[in-house]
């Protein structure tokens, strides 16, 4: 059996490199690139693809919203979704019931084995580190409330407190109520402190020192 692959994505290293990585495989064909969702709906229509790849970030949309509306619409359609390493995407891939998931830098031997896993259990979901991803995502939940971990993500990101009550739509008050809860269930007593304890119990990527 020769997969037939659609790749949806606008990310000309990724379209290059798995052009590259399939034009000696017996396996895997790749039948067409494309870099929008608009486009690979056309092209899931006229091509009948076994198995789809879709880019995270798309120009027109989010992919796992896409990649979530091409299993809605078929059970039987392999859907691999590539992205960045994030276990709430990853999670939210598994619930989505899509094929696999699987991180950008990951080597390309992950990746094939994924598109040869979607095209014969194309709803029985993959993942690299599957298994910590999870462990790490019950911690999660066991550890932090929902507004907790929001909190997290925005200190994360870089935002301070207002920027942090705007976005939630709270008090500063608020905020600081949120955070002095969130230091405490760390065990810490300040940001740098809760972003790398956070990091090292897997709620966030852990920061690297330069």
């Amino acid at each position: 059996m020769v997969v037939g692959l659609l790749l949806v994505s606008d990310s000309t290293l990724t379209r290059l490199g798995l052009t590259a990585a399939l034009s000696d495989d017996q396996d895997i064909k790749l039948v067409a690139t494309v870099d929008s969702a608009a486009q690979g709906r056309l092209t899931v229509s006229e091509l009948r693809p076994d198995v789809v790849a879709v880019d995270a970030v798309l120009p027109d949309g989010d992919g796992l919203s896409f990649a979530t509306q091409l299993r809605e619409r078929s059970a039987t359609l392999g859907v691999v979704l590539l992205a960045s390493r994030d276990d709430d995407r990853l999670i939210r891939s598994l619930e989505a019931g899509l094929s696999g998931y699987v991180p950008a830098n990951a080597p390309i031997g992950v990746l094939l084995s994924a598109f040869r896993h979607a095209a014969v259990a194309p709803t029985s979901f993959t993942a690299p580190d599957l298994a910590r991803a999870l462990a790490r995502h019950r911690r999660q939940q066991q550890l932090l409330s929902p507004r907790e971990t929001e909190v997290l993500r925005l200190l994360h990101a870089g935002a301070n407190v207002p920027r942090i009550a705007a976005a939630l739509l709270v008090t500063e008050s608020t905020v600081k109520t949120y955070l002095s809860r969130l230091y405490d269930k760390l065990g810490v007593n300040s940001r740098a402190e809760a972003l790398a304890e956070a990091g090292r119990a897997g709620l966030i990527p852990e920061q690297r020192s330069s």
